[in-house]
């Protein structure tokens, strides 16, 4: 399959290219000049219109996973709140056009739990609607609020047919190495750590494998299904929500016991 990774030289996109570099032609978009070996290599910003042209030209998949990761208090971030929007929210719907203008049939957009506010502290109902206000949140929020709109909202253009719009809602993603903890990557100098939910019940980090799993059913949704936000979690006592097992057929294979 011929995939395109905007954003792909992060942790998520670092585990996604170790795994299909071998089977897959990659084109890796990112604006870190940091070479990959194994995928055609694209050094641009990922609302870069022209480079964005080039990296989707003859994809058939695109996992769009750049993002603002915004840093220190909320007070602090403020300067950074119209880069955010711009990374976070405009890039994404920017892919997600010229994607359907390049004829993809899938697009898979790294979203995250924390669009609610006391995941990991609380569990999350069932039917729990995202209610983040903090900045990083918030703009997932945005985004995935702007895929949906545009996923149902428009008809395929004579260029491109159906597209299968995808967010994944992620918790923790994780290394082989660093598993079941998680190292935050805005202070990648701090050691990883086990996650606790508020009552101090461990909350898993997700292993590479199930993210990479994941991953690769949303790229193999029906073309012709909607618009979906997943939770994909490797602790489901965290959130009340099958919908990663309905629509995907996927459920982490790498798990704590209850005792941990």
């Amino acid at each position: 399959m011929r995939i395109a990774l905007i954003g792909g030289k992060g942790g998520v996109g670092s585990s996604l290219v170790a795994a299909w570099r071998h089977q897959h032609e990659l084109t890796v978009l990112d604006r870190s000049t940091e070479p990959v070996d194994g995928v055609r290599d694209i050094v641009a910003p990922a609302d870069d219109p022209v480079a964005l042209a080039e990296t989707l030209e003859g994809v058939e998949a695109v996992v769009h996973l750049a993002a603002h990761l915004p840093r220190g208090t909320e007070a602090e971030q403020l300067p950074g709140t119209a880069e955010a929007i711009s990374t976070n929210v405009g890039a994404v719907l920017l892919a997600l056009r010229m994607a359907r203008r390049s004829g993809a049939r899938s697009f898979v957009h790294i979203s995250s739990l924390s669009v609610f506010s006391r995941y990991c502290i609380d569990p999350v109902p069932a039917g729990a609607a995202p209610d983040e206000t903090l900045l990083y949140g918030l703009t997932k929020r945005l985004a995935e609020s702007a895929l949906r709109i545009s996923a149902e909202g428009e008809a395929p253009t004579p260029e491109g047919g159906p597209i299968a719009v995808t967010s994944l809602r992620l918790a923790f993603p994780t290394t082989a190495q660093d598993w079941p903890r998680w190292k935050t990557p805005v202070e990648p100098e701090k050691d990883a750590q086990l996650m606790r939910m508020g009552d101090g019940t461990v909350h898993a980090a997700m292993h590479p494998e199930d993210l990479v799993a994941a991953v690769w059913a949303a790229l193999h949704r029906d073309r012709g299904g909607r618009y979906e936000a997943i939770a994909v979690t490797s602790a489901p006592h965290a959130i009340d929500d099958d919908a990663a097992q309905q629509l995907l057929d996927w459920r982490p294979r790498h798990v704590l016991g209850a005792g941990a």
